[in-house]
């Protein structure tokens, strides 16, 4: 007779399944913000900011970006993410200084979406050659997550003081 405790315990198929799509898991979570950033990056040099901080295809039509904000369309507040897309496309055009006047810490975030270029191609390759565990704990990249979000809010608390 099986006891219930006995029962509960997984056999080896399925820790196999559960390694597997958890593996699959880190796979996709790991091409998808390398996409999004590989993105972000072709995008900044594709755009341009001009006259009237409205953002446009630097390319042919001369079509304008909708305002991305909602908060700044429909609300007339600034979010701490505002400015960042044109912070993003003034670096691109190595117009630093521009870049820090849209957002203070937009090179920052530029800067964190580059590194995630190398950082989740290099990790693709381990979880395709090595599996599981990855290389860097867990808990460096919440860390580095935020950060981020410190400097962001950090950014923008500064701004609505007027510093």
């Amino acid at each position: 007779m099986v006891s219930e405790s006995q029962s509960q315990i997984a056999s080896p198929e399925t820790a196999a399944e559960d390694q597997q799509r958890l593996l699959s898991m880190r796979w996709r979570r790991h091409r998808e913000v390398l996409v999004v950033c590989v993105l972000v990056v072709v995008l900044a040099f594709l755009l341009r900011v001009r006259e009237g901080q409205k953002v446009e295809v630097s390319v042919g039509s001369g079509w304008t970006v909708p305002e991305l904000c909602i908060s700044r369309s429909m609300l007339g507040f600034q979010c701490p993410g505002c400015g960042l897309t044109r912070s993003f496309v003034c670096l691109a055009a190595g117009d630093v200084a521009g870049s820090i006047a849209y957002h203070r810490v937009g090179w920052l975030l530029a800067l964190a979406t580059l590194i995630q270029i190398p950082y989740r191609s290099f990790m693709l390759y381990w979880l395709s050659r090595r599996g599981l565990p990855e290389p860097i704990p867990n808990i460096a990249n919440q860390l580095f997550g935020w950060t981020l979000i410190a400097a962001l809010i950090g950014s923008w608390g500064l701004g609505l003081v007027g510093i």
